[in-house]
C-alpha cells in the first residue's frame, strides 16, 4: 500500500479556493434537467448536450482489501494495469471545485469507482471537503469490512448523512468463497447490525444486496436466500434489501446478451453519468476499471472541455450509431443488450436511489 506522501507526489496540487455552491437543484428542478437529459439522450439522439452532470462518481482510491470473484480486483495484474492511487484532501478540492465551477449542483457525491473508499486513510478528510463544497449526502459502495464504529465515528455526522451499498449474503461460506477473506462475513454482520441499531449512526442508511444470485440462477431459490438474508440483519427503516443482478463489467464477467441476440438498448451513462478516478482520469463509465476509455483529466481540464469534448462526443456518437465494440470500454459490455437492466423496475430504482431524483 503506497503512503500517503507518496500519493501525494503523483499529482501537482495547486491552491485550491472553495467555490461556494449553488443551492442543489430542488424536485421540480431536478425533474427539468432530467427531461432535458432525456430528450438529448434519447430524442433528438446529440453526441453534443446542453447541460452538465449531475450524477458524479468520484474515486478516492483504486486499492482494495478484498478480491471478489465478479471484479477486477481479483486478477493478479490489476495493479500493474491501473497504478495504486490515493486522493488527498488538497486534489479532492481541486475536483469538487472544478464540478462546480463547471456547473454541477447535486448535493449527492458517489465515492465510488474502483477499490474499497475506507482503504484511503484520509477518506474523513475527504468527506469534510465534500461537505465544504455542498455535497451533504454520500451515497457509495462499501464492502463493509472496514465500517467500524470508530472508523465511522471520524466521518462527518453534521449536516449531511450517507447511504452506504453493501454486498453480502446470508451464506458464510459462499460470501467468503467469492467476495470476501476469511473470517470477514462475522465482521461484516457486526458492522451492518450497529450501523442499523447505534444511535451515533443514525445519519447512515443502507442499501444491502444479495449475493448469492451469483452463482444460483433458480428464481425460487434466489428468493428463498433473499428471505434468509432479511430475517438475519435487524428491521430498520435506514435498511433496504435487494437481489443483486450481475452484470459483465466491461468484459470481466459472462455476457447477458449479445448484439446477434436481440435489441439495442442505448447506454444512458455517457448522457447522465461523470466518473473520475483518483488520478484525475474521466472514464468512459462505473465499470471501466481499467480506464480503458479515457475521455480527459479533471485535474488538467475543466468540466465543460471533457463533458463536451470531441472524446466523451465520438463516445456517444459511436453508441448512437449502434457501434459499441468501436469504444475500448464498451467492447466486452453487455449493458446494450441487457433487457433487465432497461426495465422499468430497474429504471425506478435508478430513479430513486442513485439519481436522487425523489
Amino acid at each position: 500500500m503506497a503512503s500517503i506522501d507518496t500519493q501525494e507526489r503523483q499529482v501537482a496540487v495547486p491552491s485550491s479556493p472553495r467555490v461556494a455552491p449553488k443551492p442543489p437543484l430542488s424536485l421540480m428542478g431536478k425533474m427539468s434537467h432530467y427531461a432535458r437529459v432525456f430528450y438529448d439522450y434519447r430524442i433528438a439522439n446529440k453526441p453534443r448536450v446542453d447541460y452538465m452532470p449531475e450524477d458524479i462518481l468520484l474515486e478516492v482510491t483504486n486499492v482494495c482489501n478484498f478480491k471478489c470473484a465478479f471484479c477486477v480486483q481479483s486478477l493478479a495484474n490489476h495493479h500493474d494495469i491501473v497504478p495504486k492511487t490515493y486522493l488527498v484532501p488538497e486534489q479532492a478540492s481541486i475536483l469538487l471545485r472544478r464540478l462546480r465551477e463547471g456547473g454541477v449542483r447535486t448535493n449527492v457525491i458517489h465515492w465510488t469507482h474502483d477499490g474499497e473508499p475506507f482503504m484511503n486513510k484520509r477518506f474523513h478528510e475527504i468527506c469534510r471537503v465534500g461537505v465544504e463544497h455542498g455535497f451533504t449526502h454520500m451515497y457509495f459502495a462499501t464492502n463493509g469490512m472496514l465500517c467500524t464504529p470508530d472508523r465511522l465515528s471520524t466521518l462527518p455526522s453534521e449536516d449531511c448523512r450517507y447511504t452506504f451499498i453493501i454486498d453480502f449474503c446470508h451464506n458464510k461460506e459462499l460470501f467468503e468463497e467469492i467476495r470476501g477473506t476469511r473470517e470477514s462475513w462475522p465482521v461484516i454482520k457486526k458492522n451492518i447490525e450497529t450501523i442499523l441499531t447505534d444511535e451515533r449512526f443514525s445519519h447512515i442508511s443502507l442499501e444491502v444486496k444479495d449475493i448469492s444470485s451469483f452463482s444460483q440462477k433458480d428464481p425460487k431459490v434466489v428468493e428463498e436466500n433473499f428471505a434468509n438474508l432479511r430475517s438475519l440483519l435487524p428491521a430498520s427503516p435506514r435498511l433496504k434489501l435487494f437481489t443483486k443482478t450481475f452484470h459483465n463489467g466491461t468484459g470481466f464477467l459472462p455476457k447477458k446478451g449479445t448484439k446477434a441476440g436481440g435489441k439495442y438498448f442505448l447506454c444512458p451513462y455517457p448522457w447522465t453519468s461523470l466518473s473520475i478516478t483518483s488520478n484525475g482520469d474521466v472514464v468512459a463509465c462505473c465499470r471501466d476499471l481499467q480506464h480503458k476509455t479515457v475521455l480527459g483529466n479533471l485535474f488538467t481540464q475543466s468540466l465543460p472541455e471533457i463533458w463536451n469534448g470531441a472524446a466523451m462526443q465520438n463516445m456517444r456518437q459511436k453508441l448512437l450509431d449502434e457501434e459499441p465494440e468501436e469504444i475500448e470500454a464498451c467492447k466486452g459490455c453487455d449493458m446494450p443488450y441487457d433487457t433487465e437492466k432497461f426495465s422499468i423496475r430497474n429504471v425506478v430504482r435508478t430513479i430513486r436511489g442513485r439519481l436522487q431524483i425523489f
